[in-house]
């Protein structure tokens, strides 16, 4: 999320990519909250045959699975080097405020991912965050030497785990096939928990359930780690793009046009080739995981597609094309942590038995439906809200915590 900058400070071009960032966020997120695990990563994991379903998924899984996750960790990292250089042009020690600020960071990702929803990111941001700090003085070339490598070992991880499947029994690779194919049984137990009270679903959280099968841990496990290593990539490029002072905008236009056009071409290809494999494979789960199969074809697709789309909201902040929308965007970005957690408090409200209880129940064109209520919501609230008050909620805390001060909230 975005690191709490004062608001005279702030950069429009990194608020206004941060905005859209989040609400693309939510085109995955709402899937992961809804539906069984599968459906995320496979359309016929779950309803099929409803109207819609296959093209909705192909659409996301193309331009936005991935893609938006990173561009807010190529934000993150940015934001970490913005915030280090305020607090040392203000003549302060800018060690303690980033440890503090992130440690932070995670203890609110640890009670959202046990209060709120399951699919949270802010721990995991959080501690990659306490690594970043000792590369901060790092060049751009070596930050995206390290991106690079980090980013190869989130492709090397998940062909690891495909290699260990040729070494389980029969119940292991039922239990293999089951992570992207639920059974009817699966997708009861899971409808019959989410159904259930608040208790019951913290409960399952904090592992007051029955034994996990071994293959659930270790995929548990290859999915923590692929995505340590592919948000901490992204941060590292982020941090060598804002020393280059790329994410600034602060390069001939043309430049942007350039990175625009060129990521497309490279990025749209490679996520197709992915979606391809994908389908020519019906989403077995080897290949999904393969070295060149789904998953990792779309990390790199992602990356292309990123530098595409965070130049493209470049160019269009620099021709100031909806000039109202971009103010509406820079406010969501500063509020990014706020809305972030309201997006999942509304999303689970909707769909879990404390709320409405309408998880299973919703097709996807319904979550794209939702998704675009939650948006136009955001878009009122942020700018409605910064109106009047200099920070989000959660930023205000965030800050009275990592500065032991209790500084202004309204303005």
């Amino acid at each position: 999320m975005n690191q709490s900058i004062r608001l005279d400070e702030r950069i429009d071009s990194i608020d206004t990519v941060r905005g859209v960032a989040l609400l693309g966020l939510l085109t995955m997120n709402l899937v992961g909250m809804a539906m069984p695990f599968g459906a995320y990563s496979s359309p016929t994991a779950y309803r099929a045959d409803d109207f819609l379903n296959f093209p909705i998924f192909s659409i996301f899984f193309v331009f936005a699975d991935q893609k938006f996750m990173g561009m807010f960790s190529l934000l993150f990292g940015a934001s970490v080097l913005l915030l280090i250089e305020r607090v040392q042009a203000k003549g302060k020690a800018s060690l303690g405020v980033h440890y503090r600020r992130n440690l932070i960071l995670m203890a609110i990702g640890l009670a959202h991912g046990i209060y709120l929803w399951e699919g949270d990111v802010l721990l995991i941001y959080g501690f990659c965050a306490l690594l970043l700090y000792p590369l901060h003085r790092s060049s751009p070339w070596v930050l995206i030497l390290f991106a690079s490598v980090l980013l190869m070992a989130s492709i090397y991880t998940s062909g690891d785990f495909v290699g260990n499947i040729a070494d389980y029994s029969v119940q292991e690779f039922y239990d293999v096939q089951a992570l992207l194919y639920p059974t009817a049984e699966m997708i009861d137990d899971t409808k019959q928990l989410y159904s259930g009270s608040y208790q019951d679903i913290v409960n399952y959280r904090l592992g007051v359930e029955e034994e996990t099968s071994s293959v659930f841990v270790q995929f548990d496990v290859l999915i923590l780690v692929s995505t340590f290593y592919r948000a901490l990539g992204m941060m590292c490029l982020g941090m060598a793009l804002y020393k280059l002072r790329f994410l600034q905008g602060q390069f001939p236009i043309s430049l942007y046009k350039n990175s625009l056009f060129f990521g497309l071409l490279l990025g749209v290809p490679i996520s197709l080739w992915s979606w391809f494999v994908g389908v020519n494979s019906e989403w077995s789960v080897e290949r999904y995981f393969d070295h060149w199969g789904v998953l990792p074809l779309n990390t790199i697709g992602s990356v292309a597609l990123v530098i595409a789309y965070v130049s493209g909201i470049i160019v269009l902040c620099r021709i100031q094309w909806a000039k109202g929308l971009q103010k509406r965007l820079q406010a969501l970005g500063q509020t990014a942590l706020s809305n972030y957690l309201l997006q999942s408090l509304i999303g689970t409200s909707v769909v879990y038995g404390y709320g409405l209880g309408l998880w299973g129940e919703l097709s996807r064109w319904q979550l794209v439906m939702l998704m675009l209520m939650i948006w136009g919501l955001q878009l009122w609230l942020a700018p409605l809200w910064l109106r009047y008050f200099r920070q989000g909620p959660v930023e205000y805390i965030w800050r009275c915590l990592t500065y032991f001060s209790l500084p202004p909230l309204r303005k």
